[in-house]
């Protein structure tokens, strides 16, 4: 009887832990190379290039692993190279898109820690071996959603400094009703004061 029971246990942990929830993102890539020459020929100084990209459920699946666009987000890669001998300020101010925060984003593609755990209970009141697995998946969906928390916060685009000579990747994530593929990125010359716009195509 104690032997079975050890069995229970052991099989019924397996099958749990398979499906517990996990949170699995690649850090951003760097946009394709063409991109940015495309970019290039469309800037009238090369010195400062953007390029965007409109993830995928694909994209997002790697970058995100979460599918934020069926919850009503178009997450956006943007990639700025600043290749000139001057300091811009960046800012989703000046953006012609919409943006939402990464802390609204996630809260749509939180594993329902609470939800898998009533669902467990209820089940151990039939199987009680199912009792323990059930606290070890509520750990690992708890743990789950504060690396997603964080791992959108370090990706989504904010107010930054891109300084000479380096670059900004960052995501974007525009409500799916509001996003337009072409839009404008208004940078402020740190020395100048004096503003830069750049027209943007993102492709997909």
């Amino acid at each position: 009887m104690k032997f079975k029971g050890s069995y229970l246990i052991a099989i019924s942990t397996a099958i749990i832990l398979t499906g517990c929830a996990s949170y699995n993102a690649s850090p951003l890539s760097s946009l394709e190379s063409d991109l940015i020459i495309t970019q290039a020929q469309n800037s009238s100084d090369g010195e400062v290039l953007i390029g965007a990209k409109a993830f995928n459920k694909a994209d997002c699946k790697k970058y995100l692993d979460r599918d934020v666009i069926s919850e009503g987000y178009q997450p956006v890669q943007l990639f700025i190279l600043n290749n000139s001998a001057h300091d811009y300020s960046f800012s989703l101010g000046r953006i012609s898109l919409s943006c939402a925060r990464a802390e609204e984003v996630a809260e749509k593609v939180h594993t329902s820690t609470a939800g898998r755990a009533t669902g467990y209970g209820v089940a151990s009141l039939f199987l009680w071996p199912l009792a323990i697995p059930a606290v070890i998946d509520g750990v690992k969906s708890s743990n789950a959603n504060e690396a997603l928390d964080n791992d959108f916060s370090a990706k989504v685009a904010r107010d930054q400094m891109i300084f000479r000579h380096s670059h900004y990747n960052r995501i974007l994530f525009v409500p799916v009703n509001e996003y337009q593929s072409s839009f404008k990125v208004t940078l402020m010359d740190q020395e100048s004061n004096e503003p830069k716009t750049i027209n943007v195509s993102a492709s997909s």
